[in-house]
C-alpha cells in the first residue's frame, strides 16, 4: 500500500518538476548515496521521483537539474503588500480546476493599489498584475490577489540531501569525461555509454518528431552530419600551474565564466620543480574556441591563489594532433588524473 505524504514531514524546500515546470512542496532524502528521492506533499510515495547519478552525464544537466530546488516560498501577507513593487520576482497560483492549483513564478508588472478593508485584519485589496515566466500563461499578463502570491525566498545553502547528491554525481562526471578523453588519446576509440533518462525521453520526442516529418528528411539529414563533423578532441596545454591545484575546481571554474564543460589532467613533474603543466580537454571545436578566447583574454590574468598567472603554451585540434603533442611529454601510462585544492582567480590587468 502507497504511503501518503502528510504534514508530518518536513517541507522546508520546494521543487520544480519536469513534467509541467510547476513547483510543488517537498522533502529529499540521499538513498545509499546513489539515488535522490523528491516526495511531494499531499501525495503519495508512487509519486515520488527517483533520480540516479547515471540519469547526468554532463555539468551543464546537472547544474540545471540544481537549479530546479531553492528554500520553500512564503505565502504573502496582507501587510507585505507594499514589498510586491514592480519587477519583484513572486511564485503565483494558477487554478486549473476547483481541485487542481499550481504555482508558477512571475514577476509583478504593476499594482493597482486600494485602501486595505477595516476590519481587524486589515485586509489588503490591492490587485497585482503579474507576467507569468513559466507556465501555460508564460509571456502573457493576469491579475492576482495577495492570497495567490507567495514570496520567493534567497537561495543559501543547498538542503544537504541535494549537495551531497550534487558533489557525488559531479566527481563521477569529471571522473568518466576524463576517463573517455585519455581513452580517445591512446586508442583513437569513442566509449559507448548507456543512455539514461533524460536522453531516452528527448530521444523519443525526436522520434516522434521524424515520425511526423518523415525520417529521411534531407534537412534533417545534412543537419546531423554537420553537427557530427563539428565534434573534435581538442588541447589547450597550459604551463606554470601550481602542483596543488584542483582540477574539479579549475573545471567549475571555468564552467562558470564560459558554460563549457571541459576536462583538466595535471601532468606528473619532477620533485625539485615547484610548477607543472596541464591539459584542458574538449570535444568540440565551438567550446575550444570559447576556452582560449577565456585563456588569452588580454584584459585580465588567471592565477592560481598562490599567484602563479597560467599561461597558454600549445593549442591543438584533432586527435592526431593531441596525441603526438602528449606523446612530446611522458610515456602515455604516465598520465594521470589528480585531486586538487586551489581554485584560480581572476586578477584584472591594471
Amino acid at each position: 500500500m502507497a504511503t501518503f505524504h502528510g504534514h508530518k514531514q518536513s517541507y522546508v524546500t520546494e521543487f520544480r518538476n519536469y513534467e509541467d515546470g510547476a513547483w510543488y512542496t517537498v522533502t529529499v532524502t540521499l538513498q545509499e548515496k546513489e539515488t535522490l528521492r523528491v516526495g511531494y506533499e499531499e501525495f503519495t510515495d508512487g509519486d515520488d521521483n527517483l533520480f540516479e547519478q547515471s540519469s547526468f552525464d554532463s555539468l551543464e544537466k546537472l547544474h540545471e537539474f540544481e537549479k530546479r530546488f531553492r528554500p520553500l516560498s512564503i505565502q504573502a501577507q496582507d501587510h507585505e503588500c507594499h514589498k510586491l513593487v514592480h519587477g519583484v520576482r513572486v511564485c503565483a497560483s494558477l487554478h486549473f480546476n476547483s481541485d487542481d492549483l499550481r504555482f508558477y513564478d512571475a514577476v509583478v508588472d504593476r499594482v493597482e493599489e486600494h485602501n486595505h478593508s477595516r476590519t481587524k485584519d486589515a485586509e489588503c485589496l490591492c490587485t497585482f498584475i503579474l507576467s507569468w515566466l513559466q507556465g501555460p500563461n508564460e509571456g502573457k499578463l493576469s491579475a492576482a490577489g495577495i492570497g495567490d502570491i507567495c514570496i520567493v525566498q534567497p537561495i543559501s545553502e543547498p538542503v544537504p540531501a541535494v549537495a551531497s547528491f550534487l558533489e557525488i554525481t559531479r566527481r563521477r562526471i569529471e571522473s568518466k569525461s576524463g576517463q573517455e578523453l585519455v581513452a580517445d588519446c591512446h586508442t583513437g576509440t569513442k566509449t559507448k555509454t548507456k543512455m539514461g533518462f533524460f536522453e531516452r525521453m528527448e530521444k523519443g520526442k525526436q522520434r516522434a518528431k521524424r515520425s511526423v516529418l518523415g525520417s529521411s528528411s534531407p534537412e534533417e539529414s545534412m543537419e546531423d552530419k554537420e553537427l557530427e563533423g563539428k565534434r573534435n578532441v581538442c588541447m589547450i596545454l597550459i604551463g606554470n600551474v601550481d602542483k596543488e591545484l584542483c582540477p574539479s575546481t579549475a573545471v567549475e571554474f571555468l564552467y562558470k565564466h564560459t558554460q563549457v564543460s571541459a576536462s583538466i589532467f595535471i601532468f606528473p613533474s619532477l620533485s625539485f620543480e615547484i610548477y607543472t603543466r596541464g591539459a584542458i580537454m574538449t570535444h568540440t571545436e565551438q567550446d575550444f574556441q570559447k576556452l582560449c578566447d577565456f585563456l588569452t583574454d588580454q584584459n585580465y590574468i588567471i592565477t592560481s591563489l598562490t599567484g602563479r598567472p597560467w599561461v597558454v603554451i600549445e593549442k591543438q585540434v584533432g586527435l592526431k594532433n593531441v596525441k603526438a603533442s602528449i606523446g612530446t611529454l611522458f610515456p602515455k601510462s604516465e598520465v594521470s588524473l589528480y585531486t586538487f585544492f586551489f581554485p584560480p582567480l581572476f586578477q584584472r590587468r591594471t
